[in-house]
């Protein structure tokens, strides 16, 4: 895998800056405060629920722990065999961690040791999401699986098949009730926890599904994918809106936590925050030089994190709103 240095200069420019008493949502940007890189690609990015700390999950096969107040680097998580995918806090404060080598863990809050690990996919993981109401994770791979793991137990609780080609994609509702998942089948399918039963198919995207994400109410799912759209869907599969004219693959998505902004990550190594409501792009940010692997707000939507292919994380102030 190649490796790329970080991009010097970042422009930003607004789109479409509503004009007052217009009615429409004001313009937002991002500004750059500080800049921290892995050895290759940056795969994932997640704060801690105080804010306090970043987690970024790299192919260099390590997960690095940061203070957000000063860039330092906390701790780096070694133990997997492969490139890491996903990373994410639960909500006890531990880190959960998956890997192309197959394998999920859990790891103690401070990094220092994995507690749990868990295994089953036959195949390369490509993706994986923790809960924000329990102990339950969910990830994705090759193998046309979905599979949920009680992480408390340290069991896996079902294998979901369904998905003729892999899943590249997957998001956990923040009741944690329902569990998305998007493939290279261009489908997305909605899952029951409880059950363990399919709710239903979302269909219209015309190439892979490649990020979900739920609204905070938890009433709207995100959809990105390599066709240059986002989609919005009610959970009862109806399609709200299509965003973006398909010139530039959708790659990473994230609500910010008040559920007006949506940050999207591309091929061209743009971040754009688009205004929910009004289905509006507010800003571009030239990030990266070149794919935009994931995009991630803290809590108190003040702060963007953004990696790529060319081994940078960014942090960024969310300025405007």
């Amino acid at each position: 895998m190649r490796k790329h240095l970080c991009m010097a200069g970042f422009a930003v420019c607004l789109i479409g800056a509503a004009t007052p008493g217009s009615g429409t949502a004001e313009p937002a940007r991002l500004v750059l405060q500080r800049s921290l890189r892995h050895n290759n690609a940056v795969y994932w990015a997640a704060f801690s629920r105080d804010g306090k700390k970043l987690a970024t999950a790299s192919l260099d096969n390590t997960v690095k722990l940061w203070n957000v107040a000063d860039g330092s680097q906390a701790a780096t998580l070694k133990g997997h065999a492969d490139g890491v995918a996903f990373v994410g806090f639960l909500p006890d404060g531990s880190i959960a961690t998956a890997s192309l080598d197959r394998t999920l863990k859990v790891w103690s809050a401070d990094g220092a040791s994995a507690t749990r690990t868990f295994s089953g996919h036959q195949d390369y993981l490509a993706c994986a999401a923790v809960s924000s109401a329990g102990p339950l994770l969910a990830s994705g791979g090759f193998d046309k699986t979905v599979r949920l793991w009680d992480v408390q137990a340290g069991a896996a609780l079902a294998t979901l098949s369904g998905h003729t080609a892999t899943v590249q994609a997957v998001a956990i509702s923040p009741s944690g009730r329902i569990v998305a998942s998007g493939s290279d089948d261009r489908s997305i399918r909605l899952w029951d926890v409880e059950t363990k039963k399919l709710l239903r198919s979302l269909n219209g995207h015309t190439l892979t599904v490649q990020a979900l994400a739920f609204s905070p109410r938890g009433d709207v799912l995100a959809s990105g994918s390599a066709d240059g759209t986002v989609r919005l869907w009610n959970l009862d599969g109806t399609a709200l809106a299509t965003i973006g004219d398909g010139s530039v693959a959708v790659k990473s998505l994230a609500f910010s936590p008040d559920g007006q902004l949506l940050a999207t990550g591309g091929s061209d190594g743009a971040v754009r925050l688009l205004h929910v409501k009004d289905r509006r792009e507010l800003s571009r940010t030239a990030a990266h030089k070149n794919t935009v692997y994931c995009v991630a707000f803290n809590a108190a939507g003040t702060l963007l994190a953004t990696t790529g292919f060319d081994s940078a994380i960014h942090v960024w102030e969310v300025q405007g709103e």
